[in-house]
């Protein structure tokens, strides 16, 4: 057994190289796999904590809705269930102004609450505090920020405007404790927030003892949907609803996870690759001493067990060092969807990683399963070697294997091509990261074949430019396996580029086209937003127009499991000066026919995803009960949204009984910022939020660039690893080629003419690999539009040649070592045989 290790051992450490290859594709495999398996429970904690952060660790909130009849109501129903719960805060929330100059006002939004309750809630510090208790009359809580900023201390008087029933009424408070910019006073630059005794807003609203709000948190989180049915049925016209929606969240983060996942088999596929072609040499290096073993006695399971000793070695240390990489990598790929989130969502989500002994052992067990899957049919290949063949080095190369690869490979790519072609939404992703996977396998497989044909034309070609020198170096191509290895590594790392720069390229044009049938300038959202508001904007300098939009989410179909996103009521006299639709026939006199009665039009997505023809009735799960809608037309996708309806606007609002708009879209005729900034300044005690369609678009680019970065990340992963097993294996050909380059010596070849034979093999091989990356690339492109549904692919055609070059780039850059080695060459020692 000493024997045996120290044999291991010692193979191990003398090809020093080889081995860092190995354990490098591992630790990278590894790692990844740790950080796509991980990143769903990061991602879910980060949003989970920024939305405590921001309103507090409650389970479940009671609200007024539309239905209300009034803002404040008891808490009488909710204590009823008191002992299920850990706590049971009731808040009152209110609007001021702060004008700390005259051309400055400050939005304040208001808590009023006893400092326990919100302590216990949402959880904060007070820096420093001047007579604060008892807490009750006109004292005041502000945040650090807000009184570095203003320069505010304890002690001062704080004047604040409010406004009720249509009069302002200026409120004087004592400052008497300023808090740490932590959860409900985390910064903000458009707002500040501040807590007051509930006693006085109570008093001041005419609440008399109600409240405005109610969070829960209960003892038994299990519970949570079970209260939420008794409390909906205790306060029917108010909202119970959880603080966030866990199955939503979960259901989100694993989809982000199962897309990571899908990359990091780009590198799992170059990893295995790299590890196969490794032990290919090292089996067939090491066939001598196997021989040996076997003459003396050793069984074709003792010498199995040999080389898979090695693997497991190359298994575990790799392994091992993959869950530490995979914790960078993790952070890293939090890190950038934190970016993306706070883009999209408007909320402070700082990085956070989460990961569990799971993980570390899930990523563990599979760096050893890769290592010993990519590793056992070279070890089992030279096991079937017969002893006689092994000692007189006889062993035969199987052509009709290597027929069977180019069958099989063209097999692969047309399964590929025809996954691409199949309609279906449940099926898509599965059969994208299939046709994926089996595209760069059919590479692998057709390589030998492609390359032998690429090199008949260069060999024509080469005779004009290097003469016998290039055609000698064209057809070593032929004949050296680990050129045939650097080409395919080369082909599968240009076709992963090629593929996410294309995705990342359409995204853009995507978002791109998607705006330019946005004609409004201003998006504006605000509570119980009516023809009222309606009115003040268009009194506004520089408004020019503005539309109400009513709107509703995710509605049910009744008669299918499926849903229909968004459902947007039709303004038909206002909703084109809005947006651009596009559909075929007359549009303006399809939304006539939408006022006619309850009939929808959906886009052309949607009609493939649900199976509709024009006359089918969809049956719509709405506040008023199920509702079926005559489907009357289909037109291009909408705006920034695939799954979506038209209906007529007076049907929307009695079906799903809305009373408020939605939002509020506004064109303007001077420059939407400055706009906007008199649209704040008039509703600045409403707190409506706003936003500018240039700066919307610039949200939407930049959350593109963060998924971008990371999907780069993984393509740049795998060819990293291809970079080192180019290096690799170009280092292995001179070592296996030192004899045939010694001969060539002796028979007249000089030393310049060496090194331009290898630098010539590199720029061929370069090519065909950058030729045969493109064409992967370009397949993958057509499999990944297929999957995401999409009709316009654009391929970048004008970029094909970089990528070539890129190649032979490449090549180049790593021949250079072997070239050098090449010119140094002791041409006796060279010859002589072992």
């Amino acid at each position: 057994m000493g024997i045996i290790t120290k044999f291991i051992v010692k193979g191990i450490c003398e090809k020093k190289l080889r081995s860092f290859l190995i354990i490098l594709a591992i630790v990278l495999s590894s790692g990844v796999f740790f950080a796509s398996i991980a990143i769903s429970g990061s991602l879910e904690q980060m949003i989970i904590k920024g939305i405590r952060d921001s309103i507090g660790n409650a389970d479940i909130i009671i609200t007024p809705s539309e239905k209300s009849s009034s803002p404040y109501f008891y808490m009488d129903k909710a204590e009823l269930y008191k002992d299920r719960a850990e706590y049971m805060i009731g808040e009152l929330q209110e609007n001021a102004v702060y004008k700390p100059n005259r051309n400055e006002e400050i939005s304040i939004n208001m808590t009023g609450a006893s400092i326990e309750d919100v302590q216990k809630m949402n959880p904060f510090t007070i820096k420093q505090q001047y007579n604060l208790y008892p807490f009750e009359g006109r004292k005041i809580i502000i945040g650090e920020s807000a009184a570095e900023k203003y320069q505010l201390k304890v002690g001062d008087s704080l004047d604040l405007e409010f406004v009720q029933g249509g009069t302002t009424s200026k409120q004087r408070f004592t400052i008497c404790g300023i808090a740490s910019s932590t959860g409900l006073f985390k910064g903000n630059t458009k707002s500040a927030s501040a807590i007051v005794p509930r006693d006085f807003l109570s008093n001041y609203s005419n609440a008399r003892g109600k409240v405005g709000a109610i969070y829960i948190k209960l003892l038994k989180p299990e519970d949570k949907q079970e209260m939420i049915e008794l409390l909906s049925n205790d306060y029917n016209n108010y909202k119970v609803f959880e603080l966030f929606p866990l199955e939503e969240i979960k259901q989100e983060t694993m989809m982000i996870s199962a897309v990571f996942l899908m990359l990091s088999s780009i590198v799992f596929f170059m990893s295995i690759f790299i590890i196969y072609s490794s032990f290919k040499v090292i089996t067939t290096e090491k066939l001598p001493i196997i021989g040996t073993f076997r003459s003396i006695g050793a069984t074709k399971r003792m010498t199995n067990y040999l080389l898979l000793g090695e693997s497991i070695i190359f298994g575990i240390v790799g392994g091992l060092l993959g869950c530490g990489v995979g914790v960078g990598i993790l952070y890293l790929m939090s890190y950038a969807l934190s970016k993306m989130v706070n883009g999209s969502e408007g909320m402070e989500f700082n990085a956070t990683i989460q990961f569990s002994g799971v993980n570390f052992v899930l990523a563990f067990l599979m760096a050893i399963i890769l290592c010993f899957v990519s590793s056992i049919i070279p070890i089992l290949k030279v096991s079937k070697i017969p002893i006689k063949d092994i000692v007189l080095n006889s062993v035969q190369k199987n052509t009709k294997r290597r027929r069977l690869w180019t069958i099989l490979g063209i097999v692969f790519m047309v399964i590929a091509f025809v996954s691409s072609l199949i309609e279906s939404d449940n099926l898509r992703p599965i059969l994208g990261s299939v046709g994926m996977l089996l595209t760069l396998t059919a590479i692998v497989m057709l390589v030998p074949n492609l390359t032998s044909a690429f090199v008949r034309v260069f060999e024509t070609l080469y005779i004009f430019v290097f003469g016998n020198i290039g055609i000698l170096a064209a057809k070593n191509l032929r004949e050296n396996q680990n050129i045939i290895n650097n080409i395919s590594m080369l082909a599968i790392g240009i076709a992963c580029l090629l593929l996410i720069n294309t995705a990342s390229y359409d995204n853009v044009i995507s978002i791109t086209d998607q705006f330019k049938n946005v004609s409004y300038d201003i998006e504006m959202y605000m509570d119980k937003a009516d023809r009222n508001i309606e009115n003040r904007l268009l009194s506004i300098d520089g408004v020019k127009e503005v539309y109400g939009d009513y709107e509703a989410y995710r509605v049910e179909i009744a008669d299918k499991n499926d849903r229909i996103s968004r459902i947007k009521g039709v303004d038909k006299s206002k909703i084109l000066d809005f947006w651009n639709i596009n559909m075929e026939g007359d549009i303006q006199a399809e939304f006539e026919r939408l006022d006619e009665g309850r009939n929808i039009l959906i886009t052309n997505t949607l009609k493939e995803k649900l199976n509709l023809n024009e006359g089918d009735l969809i049956k719509l799960k709405m506040k008023s009960g199920e509702k079926d809608y005559k489907v009357i037309g289909f037109f291009d996708d909408f705006a920034t949204n695939k799954n979506i309806g038209l209906v007529s606007q007076r049907f929307l609002k009695a079906d799903m009984q809305l009373k408020y708009y939605s939002d509020i879209f506004i064109k303007t005729s001077q420059n939407p910022e400055d706009v906007l900034k008199k649209i704040e300044t008039e509703f600045i005690r409403l707190k409506p939020y706003l936003v500018t369609k240039n700066e919307l678009q610039e949200e939407y680019m930049s959350s593109n660039q963060q998924v971008t970065l990371l999907m780069s990340g993984f393509s740049v992963l795998a060819i990293i690893i291809g970079v080192f097993g180019v290096l690799n294996n170009l280092l292995i050909s001179f070592l296996v080629r030192k004899r045939s380059l010694a001969v060539f010596r002796s028979m007249g070849m000089s030393k310049v003419q060496t090194v331009k034979m290898i630098f010539i093999e590199a720029i061929t091989g370069g090519a065909i690999g950058g030729l045969l990356g493109v064409m992967a690339g370009t397949l993958m492109i057509v499999i990944l539009a297929g999957t995401n549904n999409s009709k316009d692919i654009h391929f970048p055609f004008s970029s094909y040649i970089i990528y070539v070059l890129a190649g032979v780039t490449l090549m180049l850059m790593a021949s250079i070592i072997p070239a050098l080695k090449s010119s140094k060459l002791d041409i006796v020692s060279s010859i002589k045989l072992e």
